[in-house]
This record gives C-alpha cells, structure tokens and sequence, in this order.
C-alpha cells in the first residue's frame, strides 16, 4: 500500500505496534478510517467532538472558515461571465459596418444631417423620431461618428414631453471609447455624466472599465483611470445600481484605484482600541465608514459612498489595496520628500488626494 500525505504515517505505525494491521483487507480500512479524520485541505485531525456533531466532516474548522471567507469573497464579485464583445464601427470603402449591419456612408452622412438640422430648429422631437426608426446598429455607429454624440445619444429615449434621455439598448452597443468620452465630462473637477452610467448594464459598465485599461501597462495609470471610473459610479448616488456595477467587475482594477491611495497609510494604527485593519475585516460590517479611518476630502468621500453601496466589497478592496501597497513600499523606498516650512500647514489627506487628481484624464488622451 502507498500511504499518503492525508495520513499521518506516525499514526499507521502505531496501529501496526499494537497489532491493529493483520491483514491486507484490516490495513485498507485502517488507512480510510484515519483518512475520514484528518482535514482533507491542511492534514491535521479533526477533534472527534466535531466528528461527532457533523458526519462525515471533511475538514476542520480553521479551513471551513477560510473556505466559507473565500466563498464570501468570490460572491461579493461573481462568478463574472465573459467580457461583453461588442463591434466596431467601421468605415470602409464608402460604407459603415457595425457587427451584421451596414449603410452607405453617404446616406448615414445625409441622415446624421437631416437630424441636426431638426435639433438646430428646435424640432428635437422630431428627430428623436427620426433616429428612433433606425436600426439599435445604426443608431450606435451615428451616434459613434457624430461630433457630438451627446447630442444624437439623448435623442434615442427621449419621452413624449421631449425629454432627452439614453437608450440602454444603443449605449451597449457603443464603442468602449465612445462610453469613456461621454463619461469623463470634466474628471479634473470630478464632474462626470451621471446618466451615461445610469444608463449602463452591469455588462456594459465592465465592459467599459477593462477595455481603457488593457493599453496600459504602467501600474500607477491604471490606478488613475480606475479612480476615476469609481469616482464616477460614486456620482450617481443609487447604492443599489452602484452595487450592480461595482460586483459585476474583477476586483484587480478597484485594487488598482486605492494601491497608490493606501500607500503611507498606517492599517495598524489603533481606534477605540482596535486595529484599523481590523474594522475592514470580513466581520467589521457596520463598524465605522472609511472616510473616518482613511482620511477625508475626495478619497474619503468617494470610499463611503462606494461603500454605502456594497460594504462588504469595499472593505475587502481597501484590505486588499493597502496589502499591495505595503508590499510596494517593501521594494521600492520612495524618496523623501522635504520638510514643510514652518509656516505652511499640511493636511496629508488632501496633500495626496491634489497629487493623484492633478494630472488630466487618459480617458481624453487615447492612451
């Protein structure tokens, strides 16, 4: 018999010292029935009391609880399905394609025209009309090719009173940068379009996330493009659609956001007794918000909304994202930066949050 690792052989030794082992048929139970109480994931013995209380019990309680934490953890995201394909708008040989559909460019060209001019003459109405008939395709590639696609994408819901608002169906169809374009309004001063996001599937909202960040390599871009698109699920203020979207996404590019936020940032600090570390653990629902523990202005504010939404998301992203930090700091010492004068006064907080936002959006950059 070959003894495995999930068998202690100190224990078969023993059985066999006080004849335990006679026979082939007695060493094969033997080897079953001490497989049956050891923890199939760590090796070590299940105490007999949790035998008892739960039959056939495969592991013990330290690793059930980290499989359950793991289960947890998984959920708060999903099982995410494949990323969204959507088609792009193609202009090729005097024609427009997109996925199965096509036009002659020249026609949509006339079209796109005829529709500005009922906007320039008030008539917005009747150009919604007019855009409504068009294919979901086309109304996504006019919309993709428009200088102002704004302005076509309002028209593709509006209502009886002459509302503007956005087709769900034709923003899921749209280009990722065509989506980037509209949402990033003004990210310097934190203004997004917050009914672009409104008007997002979970689907699409990932979608959009991983596709301006597969260009880009370098780790602290990605973290300043992922920031943003937290700032502007943050902006909607619906915890209920901001928990669709946000759990829609792997959790990497939300790490990615706050890695560079956490650095210098003491986890290990006591409040009211209590590690800060520990208030972001799996059981620290509820605690305190984040704003309180890792600092105010926009970082802290966009953190509580965020978390209003889907605490249990955040507080992992956040124990997640310092982990990172720490590690970063391990590799790489960042230079240190001069003393203030004495007659400057510093808030740490808004010191790195001005570092972090000052650069101008990639969404606008084509990077």
């Amino acid at each position: 018999y070959i003894v495995t690792d999930t068998v202690p052989l100190g224990r078969l030794r023993s059985a066999f010292d006080r004849g335990h082992l006679t026979t082939d048929q007695s060493l094969e139970g033997l080897v079953q029935s001490l497989a049956d109480q050891v923890c199939e994931l760590c090796g070590e013995e299940i105490p007999e009391a949790r035998r008892k209380a739960i039959p056939d019990v495969r592991t013990c309680v330290a690793c059930q609880e980290k499989v359950e934490t793991g289960a947890q953890e998984a959920a708060a995201f999903g099982e995410t399905d494949p990323r969204e394909e959507v088609a792009a708008v193609e202009v090729e040989g005097g024609l427009v394609r997109k996925g199965s559909w096509s036009t002659n460019l020249m026609a949509l060209s006339g079209t796109s025209g005829e529709i500005q001019s009922l906007v320039t003459g008030g008539k917005e109405k009747e150009a919604s009309a007019l855009v409504k008939e068009m294919p979901l395709e086309a109304q996504a590639a006019i919309v993709a090719l428009n200088p102002d696609p704004e302005q076509i994408l309002s028209l593709t819901a509006m209502d009886e009173d002459g509302k503007p608002r956005y087709s769900q169906e034709v923003v899921s169809l749209l280009p990722t940068e065509t989506i980037a374009g509209m949402v990033s309004v003004r990210p310097d001063e934190k203004v997004y379009n917050t009914a672009l996001v409104k008007s997002m599937t979970p689907q699409t909202f990932r979608r959009a996330v991983e596709e301006t960040l597969d260009p880009i390599d370098d780790q602290r871009l990605r973290g300043k493009v992922s920031w943003e698109w937290m700032e502007a699920v943050a902006s909607i203020n619906d915890p209920n659609l901001a928990a669709e979207l946000l759990r829609e996404c792997d959790i990497e590019p939300l790490e990615d956001a706050l890695v560079d936020r956490m650095k210098g940032r003491d986890m290990n600090k006591a409040a009211a007794g209590v590690s800060v570390f520990r208030f972001f653990s799996g059981d620290g629902a509820g605690a305190v918000s984040p704003g309180h523990l890792v600092g105010g202005g926009n970082f802290g504010a966009v953190l509580d909304a965020l978390y209003d939404a889907v605490p249990d998301l955040i507080r992992l992203v956040i124990r997640r994202a310092w982990e990172r930090s720490v590690g970063d700091d391990d590799e790489v010492k960042p230079e240190k930066k001069p003393e203030p004068k004495v007659d400057e006064v510093v808030d740490p907080s808004t010191e790195q949050d001005e570092e972090m936002d000052g650069d101008i959006s990639l969404w606008n950059r084509g990077q």
